[in-house]
């Protein structure tokens, strides 16, 4: 059984603690050790009791020496971290977005690739059955010549949210980027997932046009809309808010001359048209947790993994893009809703949803808080 380590228990880090605890109890792998910055009190103690726990991740990974690192740290420490436990022996599970840069992304590919270590990144949605028949048929040309593919979203987060943290809602923090926004963090699995239909053999360089706003009083945004251009591919158009009254599960849409697919990638569901035509596909996914163990034997360089870093550099170029792009414009006051426990943006569900179908910016659906100047 492969020993594993987690790295950050805390946020999505908990989802992972329980999901390997399980596994361990299954007999699937060993939880042989746990890092993170601030020791456990209470039930977090006795979820960890009995396993090796350390407040820094570099000496956890010496005292372990894992065969897995699943690290569910912040994004902007990923890439040292994943390096450490590399060199350490570790094959690693990095949650998404696994690094912040181009150059992180680049020099993570050289560590992988000398240490022969597997680096999958937490796109859970790419151990889909149903994303994964998407993305053949695709492929294969049923929907014809892609024109464009769309990404929505249309969540909810209140004042918790940005409070959850020091960088929560931030773009830079002393100086390191965070890039805590709504299309680099939450919606970046849709991203992910556009990016590979669009142009799936693409590594190139990508063109992004963004328009960034916030509701809260943050840095960083929590309402997005963005053009992305990947070299050899199609275009994607993004519309994403963390502002809505009215939550639904977000999709991408694919627009092609022969058909059209959309996909609620959280929900392992698609519908899919062709020639008039409609059909409905549901399925499950494979844990990225279970398919990096069943594939440790396996080189490292062949096309094993469900999300390889390697196919995942075009998703970094966005997030590098957007974080070198226009800072975001607050929303006036007058076109929020407002009250103790969340900020809203009335009317956004339809905004997002009219931006996705007809493959447009905020800007070009005359809002009256949408300004044309971002770039």
């Amino acid at each position: 059984m492969p020993r594993v380590a987690l790295i950050g228990m805390r946020g999505h880090g908990r989802v992972h603690l329980g999901d390997l605890l399980d596994r361990d109890r299954d007999g699937r792998l060993v939880l042989c050790g746990v890092a993170d910055v601030r020791e456990p009190v209470g039930p977090e103690a006795d979820l960890v009791a009995g396993r090796v726990f350390d407040t820094d991740a570099a000496r956890l990974l010496n005292r372990v020496r894992p065969d897995i690192a699943v690290i569910a740290a912040p994004s902007h420490v990923h890439a040292a971290l994943a390096e450490q436990a590399m060199l350490h022996g570790a094959h690693i599970l990095v949650e998404k977005p696994p690094v912040t840069s181009l150059a992180e992304h680049d020099r993570l590919l050289d560590v992988a690739e000398r240490t022969r270590r597997h680096c999958q990144v937490g796109f859970q949605a790419f151990g889909s059955t149903v994303v994964q028949e998407v993305l053949r048929r695709s492929r294969s040309g049923e929907f014809g010549e892609l024109r464009r593919v769309s990404v929505v979203g249309c969540w909810s987060r209140g004042v918790d949210y940005y409070a959850r943290s020091d960088w929560a809602g931030r773009r830079m923090v002393g100086g390191v980027v965070v890039a805590d926004g709504a299309l680099t963090n939450p919606f970046a699995h849709g991203v992910a997932l556009a990016l590979r239909l669009a142009a799936p053999e693409s590594t190139g360089p990508v063109r992004v046009h963004t328009e960034p706003y916030h509701a809260y009083p943050i840095d960083s945004d929590d309402t997005m809309s963005a053009r992305i251009e990947p070299a050899g591919g199609a275009p994607i158009t993004a519309a994403v808010t963390l502002c809505a009254e009215r939550e639904f599960e977000p999709y991408v849409r694919v627009f092609g001359t022969a058909g059209q697919a959309t996909v609620w990638y959280t929900q392992d569901r698609a519908r899919i048209g062709i020639s008039g035509r409609t059909a409905e596909l549901t399925g499950h996914r494979v844990a990225l947790i279970d398919d990096l163990i069943a594939n440790l034997s396996e080189d490292p360089a062949g096309d094993v993994l469900c999300s390889p870093l390697r196919d995942t550099r075009s998703s970094t170029a966005v997030l590098a893009a957007i974080v070198a792009g226009p800072t975001a414009k607050p929303i006036p006051l007058p076109h929020l809703r407002i009250t103790p426990t969340a900020r809203t943006i009335p009317g956004i569900e339809d905004t997002v949803v009219a931006a996705g179908e007809r493959g447009v910016l905020f800007s070009d659906l005359d809002l009256p808080w949408a300004a044309k100047e971002c770039s």
